[in-house]
């Protein structure tokens, strides 16, 4: 694995979150051009976790708000 240099910035976080981003932003497109109903089953997935949660709680609110950003910052087409 790569070897790190240290953080004295505290960027260690950041940087790994935009690679990881950045990867499945270009696997998913990749992927899309094969089956263009890949990005709905994406979402169609994550929605149907989230309903399994309690909608009563604000932290599962705030859960499936968070989590629904994320997927579609994801699964958007790149171009």
């Amino acid at each position: 694995m790569h070897e790190q240099k240290p953080d004295k910035f505290d960027m260690d976080a950041g940087a790994y979150k935009l690679a990881i981003n950045t990867i499945i932003q270009a696997l998913v497109e990749h992927a899309n051009n094969a089956n263009p109903e890949l990005r709905g089953r994406i979402t169609l997935a994550m929605e149907a976790y989230i309903t399994k949660l309690s909608q009563q709680s604000e932290r599962e609110e705030d859960f499936a708000e968070r989590a629904r950003g994320y997927v579609a910052l994801l699964v958007q087409p790149t171009s």
